[in-house]
Formats: C-alpha cells, sequence, structure tokens
C-alpha cells in the first residue's frame, strides 16, 4: 500500500513534466506543420505570380487607341496553345436611338478590358431548326479573335475573317459554333464576329429615313477594325481573307463589290451564296418599304404614318416584338426563306450598295484571288423537312402553283409571267408529275438546290469568266461538295436522325469548325472524315496564305 502511495506520489509529480513535453512535442509538431503550410502557400503564391506574369506577357493585346484587352488560353484540336479573346466591342450597343442606324465604331478605353468569353449573339428567331423561341440581345456587336501562341512564321500571320450564315435571319460567330480548334492547328489569325440579323439588321424604308443593310454595314466595321488593331495581334492587315456560308458567301460577295470595303481584304472564299441567289440579292422596289409598314402594324404602330415618326415607334418597341414580325412576313410554311434582305440604297455618304449588282460590269472585287463552291445537294435545307414534317409534303403538291413563285421569289412578277415560268420550271423537273417522296426525292431537291444555290453561283461564275477576257485577273478555283459525312445538316433542318438524304447545305462546315462535336454529339467520323478535313484546311489556310 505505501508501495502504491509512493508510486502515485512519484507519478502525480512527473504528470506535469510528462504534460509538458507531451504539449511541446505537440506543439512542435504543429510548429513543422504550420511552417510546412507556410511554405506551400508561398510557394504557391510565387508559383501564383510566376504565372500571372506569364500570363499578362502572352494574354495582353494594346489596341492601336491604346487599351488593353486579356485574353485567355486555350488548345486547338492537336493540343496546341493559342489565345482566344471572346466578345471584343467593335461598336456601340445599336439600342434606342442607334437602332436602325449604321455602327458607331466603339472607341476607346484605358486600361484592361477582360475578354474571355462569348457575347451575347445578335437577337433573333431561327427559322431552319423551326424554332419559336426568340434568343439573343442587340447589345451583340461583339467579335472573337484566335492566334497562335507561337507559331513557326517570322513573319506576321495571314488572317481569316469568317461571316456566319443564316438567311440574314439568324446565326452567330460564337465558339461553340465557330470555334477555331481546327483552324489554329495552322498559323493563321482567324476573326469572328456578329453582326446585326433580321429586321434589326435589315429593314429599310427605302429612302434616307433609312436606308438598310445594317448587317452589312456592321460587317464594315468589323474589316476596319481588323485593319486598325490586327497588326498588334501579330497578324498581316495586308493579308486578309474573309470567307462565309451561305449568307456569310453572299455577304462576301457584297463586299467585293461595296466601295465602303474596298481594300479592306485581299482574297475571298465564298462558300454556298452569292449575290445573285434570290434570297440575297437586293429587294426588289416596294418590298422592303411595304415590310417594313407591316412591322410597324404589326407591333402597333400606325403603319400609314410618315417615315420619321413610324421608325420613332419603332424604336421604341421592345427588340423581341419586332423579331417577331419576321414569322408573320412568311406567306406559306418559312417562305419566303429571308423576309428582310439587303437593298439598293439611296446615295448618301455611308451608303453600302447604291447600284443592282447585275448593274456593276466588273466589281472591284475580280481583280483579287477567289475560291467559289457549293455543295451537290444544296436544296436539302428546304427538302428534308419538305420530306419530314408530317402533312408538309402533301399541302406543298396540292398548292404547288400557288407555292412555288413565293420559294423561288418570282411572285412580284405579273400573273401570266409567273405561270409561264412555273409550266417551264414544271417541264423541265417533272416530266412524270409530282411523284417524289421520301425515298425518290431527287428532282425536288434539284429544283431547291438550282432554284436557292447553283444558278446564282453560275452567273456569278460566268461573269467572272466574262470579265476576265478583257481585264488581266488572278487565278480562281472552284470546288464541290458531295462527301458523305458521320451527320448531315439536314437533321438540323428537321429531316430525321437517322435519314440520309445527300451533302447538305452547310455540310463542308463540319471540316473547318468543330460543329460536328456540338450539334452531332453521336456521329463519329471515320478515317476518310478526318483525312478529307486535313485537306479542307489545308486548301482553305493555303489559299489565306498564298492566294
Amino acid at each position: 500500500s505505501e508501495m502504491f502511495d509512493t508510486n502515485d506520489r512519484q507519478l502525480a509529480k512527473e504528470l506535469p513534466t510528462r504534460r509538458q513535453r507531451r504539449t511541446c512535442v505537440v506543439n512542435g509538431l504543429f510548429g513543422v506543420a504550420t511552417l510546412t503550410v507556410a511554405l506551400f502557400l508561398l510557394t504557391l503564391c510565387l508559383r501564383f505570380d510566376t504565372s500571372a506574369a506569364r500570363t499578362a506577357d502572352v494574354l495582353k493585346v494594346e489596341l492601336s487607341h491604346g487599351g488593353v484587352l486579356v485574353g485567355r488560353h486555350r488548345t486547338s484540336h492537336s493540343g496546341r496553345h493559342m489565345r482566344a479573346f471572346m466578345g471584343v466591342p467593335y461598336a456601340l450597343p445599336p439600342v434606342d436611338e442607334l437602332r436602325f442606324k449604321p455602327p458607331v465604331p466603339y472607341g476607346a478605353w484605358a486600361g484592361e478590358k477582360h475578354v474571355i468569353k462569348d457575347s451575347p449573339i445578335c437577337i433573333q428567331r431561327d427559322p431552319y431548326r423551326r424554332d419559336m423561341e426568340i434568343e439573343g440581345s442587340e447589345d451583340c456587336l461583339y467579335l472573337n479573335v484566335y492566334t497562335p501562341e507561337e507559331h513557326n512564321q517570322t513573319s506576321a500571320l495571314p488572317v481569316m475573317i469568317y461571316f456566319h450564315g443564316g438567311g440574314f435571319q439568324c446565326g452567330s460567330g460564337v465558339s461553340s459554333f465557330y470555334g477555331p480548334e481546327f483552324l489554329l492547328d495552322r498559323d493563321v489569325i482567324l476573326v469572328i464576329g456578329n453582326y446585326r440579323v433580321g429586321p434589326l439588321g435589315f429593314l429599310s424604308t427605302e429612302t434616307l429615313d433609312c436606308p438598310g443593310n445594317f448587317g452589312l454595314k456592321d460587317q464594315v466595321e468589323i474589316l476596319r477594325w481588323v485593319q486598325r488593331n490586327i497588326a498588334a495581334f501579330g497578324g498581316d492587315p495586308q493579308s486578309v481573307t474573309i470567307f462565309g456560308n451561305s449568307a456569310g458567301g453572299a455577304s462576301v460577295t457584297y463586299h467585293m463589290l461595296s466601295n465602303s470595303s474596298k481594300g479592306l481584304f485581299h482574297k475571298a472564299i465564298i462558300q454556298s451564296g452569292t449575290y445573285y441567289n434570290p434570297w440575297a440579292q437586293p429587294q426588289y422596289k416596294g418590298i422592303s418599304a411595304r415590310r417594313t409598314r407591316q412591322a410597324a402594324k404589326l407591333v402597333g404602330c400606325d403603319d400609314q404614318a410618315k417615315w420619321p415618326k413610324l421608325l420613332k415607334c419603332l424604336r421604341g418597341a421592345s427588340a423581341e416584338k419586332v423579331v417577331a414580325t419576321v414569322y408573320q412576313l412568311f406567306e406559306w410554311d418559312f417562305d419566303p426563306m429571308v423576309p428582310y434582305q439587303p437593298v439598293v440604297e439611296p446615295p448618301h455618304e455611308g451608303a453600302f450598295l447604291t447600284i443592282p449588282p447585275r448593274e456593276v460590269e466588273i466589281p472591284h472585287g475580280f481583280s483579287l484571288p477567289i475560291m467559289i463552291g457549293a455543295t451537290s445537294e444544296e436544296g436539302l435545307l428546304k427538302t428534308a423537312p419538305l420530306l419530314n414534317v408530317p402533312g408538309l409534303l402533301d399541302d406543298y403538291k396540292q398548292n404547288f402553283d400557288w407555292i412555288l413563285p413565293i420559294q423561288l421569289q418570282y411572285d412580284h412578277h405579273a400573273p401570266e409571267v409567273r405561270e409561264e415560268m412555273t409550266r417551264k420550271i414544271v417541264e423541265f423537273y417533272f416530266k412524270d408529275g409530282h411523284n417524289y417522296d421520301k425515298y425518290n426525292h431527287q428532282n425536288i431537291t434539284d429544283l431547291i438546290s438550282d432554284g436557292w444555290f447553283i444558278a446564282g453561283i453560275d452567273e456569278y461564275l460566268r461573269q467572272r469568266v466574262l470579265a476576265e477576257k478583257s481585264v488581266k485577273m488572278p487565278p480562281f478555283y472552284v470546288y464541290l461538295f458531295e462527301h458523305r459525312s458521320p451527320a448531315s445538316f439536314s437533321e438540323l433542318f428537321k429531316g430525321g436522325r437517322e435519314d440520309y438524304y445527300g451533302a447538305c447545305h452547310a455540310e463542308e462546315l463540319q471540316y473547318l469548325f468543330p460543329v460536328a462535336l456540338e450539334l452531332f454529339v453521336s456521329a463519329s467520323p471515320t478515317k476518310s472524315d478526318r483525312d478529307l478535313r486535313e485537306a479542307m484546311l489545308n486548301m482553305w489556310v493555303n489559299f489565306a496564305k498564298e492566294g
């Protein structure tokens, strides 16, 4: 017992010492841990600072007016490092009093502007996908610039400016659709911008009150922005290629004609569209003004008012209401395909187009290298839904003589002229009557292909060949795209996911941009698809470099 008491007393004496030692050990361990964490955080901070310094060098670009853009890092399809400057403002928001006015350059700013994500698309509704939703914003005049982070060239890089399609009614330059991943595997700079579409881009009174062509004037402002600023990105302002599909291709031909665009680019690629296509050519006199009054009535304005009062009312209406008028101007299904088209403007300072294209014998753009082409079944843009949407084909056949002049836009002619044109078309395409269906559609597809696309492209080519007889010109190249792809744009145009009808309008885009990754998630490219992609990218980029 005494021994026990003695041990207890001894233990009691030692306990504080043990606790102190344990506390010292714990504190020591905690101190080491704290020091380790502190050193780690310090290292992290140092690394972060170093990274920030690197980012500042690579991703900051000072524009001609002194303002600085701060972009972001992205990787190309093959893993190449590139810089992306996304949502760069090139014009003031075209709202309030600037609605239905030419673009006003954005101007200068002090300090840095972070441009790391897509801007809103221009407010629109997509009739080709038969969308009912109105999306986007009026504050949409922004562009994206993509450059390699490092490249093999010692000189400045060639620049490619893409104008999106969408029938002057829809579309945008967003990276989810027109991303740089394929083209930026090569030494080139890519610029893609939004421009106003639909009534907000192309409404016209056919007078100086509202001359029109604002979407095309937005594109001119993009060209001017590139001339002022692209050298700061490592681009060559004297080596600019413009290219586009559908309405974008037609836009390219307009820039080759308009004095507003002269000297702002040096090569042109025209994909599936020219200003001779019925949906892209200037509206016949009186149609644009009539549709402006129709739009005014639809949004609740006095459609008989004089132009200044009517336009004031239209500027006060919501953008959604103005855009909604488009669908109410269709006469059958989604035709006429483009209710708001480019127009011939009255002469004035800043006019984009004052002479009908057919009255210009040799456009200034004919002096430049040109590549132009189409897909083999362009008309699937219309026949895909015609063959697949329930009831549409039967209605089309029953009312063919009334629908076709609207569809091919010759309904402005006198009744006897319309009837004669329709009779000749039927004789040529439907010798055996209207016997086309989902499994036998080549004749109706050819009719729409020719009427909407091929005839206009052919007329443009003939004009270029004729001009070459009187003036020495650089070579021009013609392509035809007929490859069967893993996914078809006819699916987007409501032709069905599993049905293949042919090489549809816009089919070639999936080889220039990674659109298939976003739109056709169940499609898997074969080796021949990948080989074709590399061949096309080489063709497009080599043309941009060498012409």
